[in-house]
């Protein structure tokens, strides 16, 4: 994933005016997590996001391992 794809993903929010960037993270069976992330440190999401896969929008973006 790089700095251009999550500006994409979070285009929505960011235009929105959102402060903290929110998302859901779901890792294997467990019950998925919802994030938030400064919407000025998009480069600090890279990392964490790195072995996460983008699954797509329902209400907010989400990533699968």
């Amino acid at each position: 994933m790089t700095l251009e794809d999550l500006q994409h993903i979070f285009e929505y929010q960011i235009e929105e005016g959102t402060e903290k960037l929110y998302f859901m993270l779901t890792d294997g069976d467990d019950h998925p997590l919802i994030q938030r992330h400064p919407a000025d440190d998009l480069a600090g999401l890279l990392p964490m996001l790195d072995s996460f896969q983008y699954t797509g929008h329902n209400v907010m973006p989400r990533f699968t391992k």
